[in-house]
């Protein structure tokens, strides 16, 4: 088997189905294909900190970790520390101070996702990684993830441009402020300056002021944002990005992965695979039960994953099987994943 030959590798599906883990093992075992690798998670739960040894410290910093014989680069998502690095690689500082900015790139500040697509097109501009496999957040979130393109695209529409292009021209912070505001009260529609009067009462005329700046802020970083969109088109080039749905065989978690595909359908190629964790098939099949009990509980369990698999296949083409891992240890949990890849070309 060659080695991926694809810049991007994504991570998807539903809690509890060892999405992470996967990732964690294909990162490793690419790796060990001596290909040059960073990963990332979005994913909050911050499994893959348990499993490389992160520190709270490593979060939002790329470090270099060993495991299994193996160098790789992690990265575990802050949006403040993308902010941080957009101000200084755009040479916005004022993108980092400004504590409207600040809010929304809180955790759960409403731009994790678009920062998240930033993050990892800084990452591939960089030249340092052949490949990137990014962990996505579990569930609805992961369409949360894909939808941040779509935000930034609307947030960034031609009509928003031209306002930020007649902010941009003022110069001086207090004459930026002044010039956004009067700017808006003339484009924006009678609703919308009704808010901004209801929050100029409640809030401050200095929390309008921040708001303004943050707009000018940002429209001043546009670039980042926008390079954003780029990232789309290469994840749904086959020749650039390998999807990979998780899911597991564990009651009703197959159901999930299949209405998952359905909702992200027109951002994954056709070109994608299942992954379908903790197969017990291999386990039950050198079970050589006595009792006539035991012999009737090994025929259900083979019964319903070779049925669980057959409605599987009706969905998805392209199924991988990892067997479920009777293991305490996550080393040796990801160990025995990491060398599973092995036994799949792609």
């Amino acid at each position: 088997m060659g080695p991926s030959t694809k810049s991007f590798e994504i991570f998807c599906g539903t809690g509890g189905v060892g999405k992470t883990t996967l990732a964690t093992s294909r990162a490793l075992f690419l790796a060990g294909r001596q290909l040059r690798v960073l990963l990332i998670t979005i994913d909050p739960a911050k499994r893959l900190k348990d499993l490389l040894g992160l520190k709270d410290e490593n979060i939002g910093e790329v470090t270099s970790v060993e495991l299994e014989g193996q160098k790789l680069d992690a990265l575990l998502m802050s949006p403040e520390k993308t902010i941080g690095r957009m101000a200084t690689s755009g040479n916005t500082p004022d993108l980092a101070s400004n504590r409207i900015v600040q809010i929304l790139s809180k955790p759960y500040g409403g731009m994790n996702e678009i920062l998240s697509l930033v993050e990892v097109q800084m990452q591939f501009e960089s030249g340092k990684y052949d490949v990137i496999v990014l962990d996505t957040p579990p569930g609805a979130h992961f369409l949360d993830f894909l939808e941040g393109i779509g935000k930034i695209r609307s947030f960034f529409d031609k009509s928003f441009v031209e306002i930020f292009a007649h902010i941009g021209q003022k110069s001086g912070k207090a004459g930026k402020r002044l010039f956004g505001l009067g700017l808006i009260n003339k484009v924006v529609s009678a609703g919308v300056k009704k808010l901004l009067s209801y929050l100029q009462n409640v809030t401050g005329a200095k929390f309008i002021e921040d708001f303004v700046e943050a707009v000018q802020i940002i429209y001043q970083s546009k670039d980042a944002f926008l390079k954003g969109l780029s990232l789309q088109e290469k994840l749904r080039e086959e020749s650039q990005c390998n999807w990979f749905l998780v899911t597991s065989v564990e009651q009703g978690k197959a159901q999930e992965a299949v209405d998952l595909k359905g909702h992200a359908s027109h951002y994954i190629h056709k070109d994608h695979y299942l992954l379908l964790n903790k197969c017990l098939e291999s386990v039950v099949s050198e079970w050589k039960p006595m009792k006539e009990n035991l012999k009737a509980v090994k025929s259900s369990l083979e019964d319903q994953e070779q049925g669980l698999k057959s409605r599987l296949r009706e969905s998805f083409t392209n199924i991988l099987e990892f067997p479920e891992v009777v293991s305490l240890s996550p080393a040796e949990h990801l160990h025995f994943l990491t060398q599973k890849w092995n036994a799949y070309v792609l």
